[in-house]
């Protein structure tokens, strides 16, 4: 009898959450976490650069201090468009339906395939669906 040969390959595998109250509230401290995660980089980085800017001063690079502080406030701005988007997403949160699904995002996971098997099958559209992080369904397409 021939040897039926098969080769492991990964897959991604999209996570969904089941909206709970508990869910809703675990997501909005984890986005206000971040939100005062920029908060501290951004209040540090203020303070690393004004002193950076005062020595250049000092030594006379004009110049580069020019461009230095160009450059901290193309940084601040990416800085508050990320806490504005974190923002609207915990006002999103908020919102949330319960039982409704909520996509979490991707997780890469093996999956054996043989000669005979349907490729896109086994690669494509797998979904683990959970509720307060206990796996309820797992969807194959």
């Amino acid at each position: 009898m021939a040897e039926k040969k098969s080769i492991e390959l990964k897959r991604v595998v999209m996570v969904k959450a089941i909206v709970t109250e508990s869910f809703k509230e675990n997501l909005v401290k984890e986005l206000e976490r971040a939100v005062a995660n920029i908060d501290n980089q951004v209040s540090q980085m203020a303070a690393r650069s004004k002193a950076y800017l005062e020595q250049l001063k000092q030594k006379g690079l004009m110049q580069k201090a020019a461009a230095f502080k160009h450059q901290m406030e193309e940084e601040k701005a990416k800085q508050a468009a990320a806490k504005s988007d974190l923002t609207m997403k915990i006002e999103d949160a908020k919102k949330l339906q319960l039982d409704s699904e909520f996509v979490q995002g991707p997780l890469e996971g093996p999956v054996n395939v043989s000669v005979g098997d349907n490729l896109y099958k086994k690669v494509g559209g797998a979904e683990i669906i959970v509720r307060d992080g206990v796996i309820q369904e797992i969807r194959q397409s």
